[in-house]
């Protein structure tokens, strides 16, 4: 009896299974020629069918496993099918696209700072055209329009970014 005992822990210790300390523990008992107590008894009762059952049952387990495993996956694929769903792709370059106009923006509203600076590199009869924005306001008789739109374009952006916190804190906790 306890050579069969021995052979079925060694076996439960391959199958990597169990609580490996008490087993382990237990397998020394074992071939040490001590008795085993009440409630290692009633562990080995347990563990032994669960994990050295026969092949029906280990067939039922392998089931149950690769049907876990199909959910899981299924899951996930709700979980991708619904952020492409949401835009993610087509959200990230929207910001991309203030992030350019916001630039291109402020270039255009630092012209009387930049101008003196790009003066040595660039003629004086094309540096108008490097600012095209204010060409065209200057053109309008919107000369401050720039700057206004530089200045909202700037204080927009921390409203944006908190937003876009709060988005990403909360889908975390999903």
């Amino acid at each position: 009896m306890s050579e069969d005992l021995i052979g079925a822990i060694q076996q439960i210790l391959i199958l990597g299974k169990g609580d490996q300390g008490r087993l382990e523990y237990l397998l020394d008992t074992l071939q040490k020629g001590r008795q085993l107590t009440a409630s290692d008894q009633n562990y080995l009762k347990i563990m032994i069918p669960l994990y050295l059952s026969p092949k029906d049952s280990y067939q039922q387990n392998a089931e149950l496993a690769i049907e876990k495993l199909s959910n899981q996956v299924k899951e996930l694929n709700e979980k991708i099918q619904k952020i492409q769903r949401k835009g993610f792709e087509k959200y990230v370059g929207r910001k991309a696209t203030l992030f350019f106009f916001t630039v291109f923006v402020g270039w255009n509203a630092c012209q009387t700072y930049l101008q003196p600076l790009l003066s040595g590199f660039i003629p004086d009869s094309v540096i108008q055209y490097v600012f095209p924005l204010n060409l065209a306001a200057n053109y309008l008789n919107y000369g401050m329009t720039v700057w206004f739109g530089f200045l909202i374009l700037l204080a927009s952006w921390p409203f944006i970014g908190a937003i876009h916190l709060a988005k990403f804190i909360i889908s975390r906790k999903i």
